[in-house]
């Protein structure tokens, strides 16, 4: 990969200011954790990193301040969960 990746924007439905892109956090978990690895993202926000680390096959742990934040990660990852019932355990 370049230096520079060009990733577009993705829509977000949520109230917060600074999400990103899924496919902005694939490659680096890809390239720095391994299948059944654990994720860390100490600032959770939304929890994109953490539903693209359970799309991955990734374990994952994440800390959030903002209990609004927290809520809103919380049902971005249920609904991952429950397509993937069959493989996960209940990781929050």
């Amino acid at each position: 990969m370049r230096c520079v990746w060009k990733v577009a924007t993705q829509k977000f439905h949520g109230n917060h200011y600074a999400t990103y892109p899924e496919k902005l956090i694939k490659t680096p978990i890809l390239a720095g954790c391994p299948v059944d690895g654990i994720v860390l993202d100490p600032f959770m926000g939304s929890g994109t990193t953490a539903v693209v680390a359970l799309n991955l096959g990734r374990r994952y742990v994440g800390i959030e301040i903002n209990s609004d934040y927290i809520g809103m990660a919380y049902e971005c990852m249920e609904a991952i969960k429950s397509q993937h019932t069959d493989t996960l355990v209940n990781q929050i």
